[in-house]
């Protein structure tokens, strides 16, 4: 456990040395602050220029949504520009072989960032949220958001060279992320041929609710994440 204390906070530093990695980090925030504030405003805009009753509030839970799932994609997209840099200097190499180990070293750099962007999810939909979130709405969130982010840094890291080629597939990975809006656009079976998309169901919970969409939402990333791990584990062993 210490080593992977040390290992995170090694891991922590480095984000905190790279002014890039500093900046999307703090991007929730800014998104957060351009929703909360701008699509209000835009909101009184355009009901006022059509002169109907609202335009864009029927929609305020899709921003969310967007916001749950890109803070823990941005952590994670982080996560995987630290470990792209750390497998081409071979630091990854050394680390798998220290007392940390290869699991040690998933742990530290994949999961715990996972958890981390889980947590700070809730105060980031706490204060920029456009709907009302119960608090367990908020933490189920959380939970969900940081369970997608898993598999699109997996699919980053495993099929990049270096941090420019993961940059680059790190935007095609976001295709992951285009089943948030299917059910608010798409009714009837049309909008299944977008269940293989966890975001998909993500959504599915929130504007349906109950506990199949919720349990197919978990599997669903957890089997995009046991696929993509077999090509991240060949490329650290």
């Amino acid at each position: 456990m210490r080593a992977i204390q040390k290992s995170f906070g090694l891991f922590l530093r480095q984000i905190a040395d790279d002014g890039m990695l500093c900046m999307v980090l703090a991007a929730p925030l800014l998104a957060g602050s351009a929703f909360r504030f701008g699509v209000p405003a835009l909101e009184t805009l355009l009901c006022k220029t059509f002169g109907e009753a609202s335009v864009l509030a029927d929609y305020y839970l899709l921003f969310d949504l967007f916001l749950v799932v890109m803070t823990p994609y941005l952590f994670c997209f982080v996560s995987s520009m630290v470990m792209l840099s750390e497998y081409d200097d071979n630091t990854a190499a050394y680390l798998a072989v220290t007392p940390l180990g290869r699991r040690g070293y998933i742990v530290s750099r994949l999961v715990l960032p996972a958890l981390l962007a889980a947590v700070v999810t809730v105060p980031v939909m706490k204060f920029f949220a456009l709907a009302s979130w119960s608090v367990g709405g908020l933490l189920l969130a959380g939970l969900l958001g940081g369970a997608l982010s898993v598999p699109v840094c997996l699919l980053v890291v495993a099929f990049s060279h270096n941090r420019v080629e993961g940059m680059a597939l790190a935007k095609i990975a976001g295709v992951i992320l285009l089943g948030l809006p299917v059910p608010f656009f798409l009714k009837g079976g049309a909008q299944y041929l977008f269940s293989p998309l966890p975001s998909f169901w993500i959504a599915k919970v929130f504007t349906g609710g109950g506990v199949f969409p919720l349990a197919i939402s978990l599997a669903a990333s957890a089997l995009w994440t046991l696929t993509l791990y077999r090509a991240f584990a060949r490329k650290f062993t």
